[in-house]
């Protein structure tokens, strides 16, 4: 009797165990179903961001000026002979201007990157065919004008210009055409760089997206 009851005891000891083992490895497998679906998810959401953050000129009122306001500090760009003109005022009383020779304005954007209460100023122009960002912060009642990045190994292989800017969240991002792009998915498209902006006014590029071109 004792033996039979020992060899039922095994025998519910080992089921118990087999069921346990059967138990974790179930758990993993969701888990590991579960950060897929996450990440697909995730991929999905950046290009639909992307996608839905297309670059505007919804900040420029004619032809010969843009204009952008954050809370009570207004800039705009006068288009002049071979220059235009940036000029930011505070409650209608003017801060700063600065002049730049023989470039073209093609956007103008304000934006609070780093949530640090101080307004930033992004300035897209082009030179030629070059596309040239020029960045300020306000600070203290004054323009500080901040090194944008340019450029440089994988995103600026295949860079074929058409540069745009736009604010996405957190990010200001950088939009542009590549094409023959040995390491590229895509033989050619548009390249969006994502980059956070600091307190410390540093930049950190925090992704980049090659995207099909939207056909009309």
């Amino acid at each position: 009797m004792v033996k039979i009851i020992r060899f039922f005891s095994f025998l519910l000891l080992v089921c118990l165990l087999v069921g346990l083992i059967y138990y974790v490895q179930q758990k993993e497998e969701m888990e590991e179903q579960s950060t897929i679906r996450l990440d697909e998810m995730d991929l999905v959401q950046r290009y639909q961001d992307s996608l839905n953050n297309p670059p505007k000129l919804n900040e420029q009122s004619n032809s010969s000026e843009f204009y952008t306001k954050f809370e009570d500090i207004e800039a705009k760009i006068e288009t002049e002979t071979n220059k235009i003109v940036f000029k930011v005022s505070k409650s209608n009383q003017a801060i700063f201007q600065k002049e730049f020779l023989h470039v073209s304005c093609k956007q103008i954007l304000s934006s609070d990157l780093n949530g640090d209460m101080q307004p930033e100023f992004w300035i897209l122009v082009t030179k030629g065919k070059s596309s040239l960002i020029y960045a300020f912060e306000y600070q203290k009642g004054n323009l500080k004008e901040v090194q944008f990045p340019v450029l440089k190994g994988r995103q600026n292989f295949g860079y074929a210009g058409n540069d745009s800017l736009h604010v996405d969240k957190s990010y200001i991002v950088r939009s542009f055409d590549f094409k023959n792009d040995p390491y590229s998915d895509l033989p050619e498209g548009m390249r969006a760089c994502y980059y956070s902006f600091g307190t410390d006014r540093s930049f950190v590029l925090n992704k980049t997206l090659d995207l099909e071109h939207i056909q009309q």
